[in-house]
């Protein structure tokens, strides 16, 4: 019997809109803190994907661990494409006390940039009153060694 070898282009149109074409995952052990308010600073990892088709989609998931301090504070995450920002959240967290509060960074956007040339994506933080915030940092509990921020790319096919 022959056997029929097909490329990776078939095998792509025959794959049904919806489905993960690709998967990129970037890990970091790097923390942030900054106590610069409003201020956009960068936070580790950033990730890069290089999209098979101009119609397909871009899933990006982040999530990491925070804290911040201060009196009734909050936090804002950004994503951006390059140097374009794609999705804002004005309020990622927020404290009442002044002791220190935990802020789960996490952020899913669904991107559609329209382009086959390769794309990176970075988030950036943002104390937006008197205080300090952390992003990817436990804060002397012993185990900093294992926190870990992570950024996931997955090509959708469009």
């Amino acid at each position: 019997m022959a056997l029929t070898k097909l490329n990776a282009a078939s095998v792509i149109e025959r794959l049904p809109v919806g489905s993960v074409l690709q998967t990129v995952q970037e890990t970091s052990v790097d923390s942030t803190i900054t106590s610069t308010t409003a201020t956009w600073v960068d936070v580790t990892p950033t990730a890069t994907i290089t999209p098979t088709s101009s119609s397909s989609k871009i899933l990006v998931r982040h999530t990491a661990g925070g804290q911040m301090q201060a009196q009734n504070i909050s936090a804002s995450l950004q994503l951006l494409r390059g140097s374009t920002v794609v999705c804002t959240r004005g309020r990622q967290g927020y404290s009442g006390s002044t002791t220190w509060s935990p802020i789960p960074w996490s952020m899913e956007y669904l991107d559609s940039p329209n382009t086959t040339s390769a794309i990176t994506y970075k988030l950036q933080i943002r104390i937006n009153s008197t205080g300090t915030i952390r992003h990817n940092d436990t804060a002397g509990s012993g185990v900093t060694a294992l926190a870990s921020s992570i950024v996931i790319l997955q090509e959708i096919k469009g």
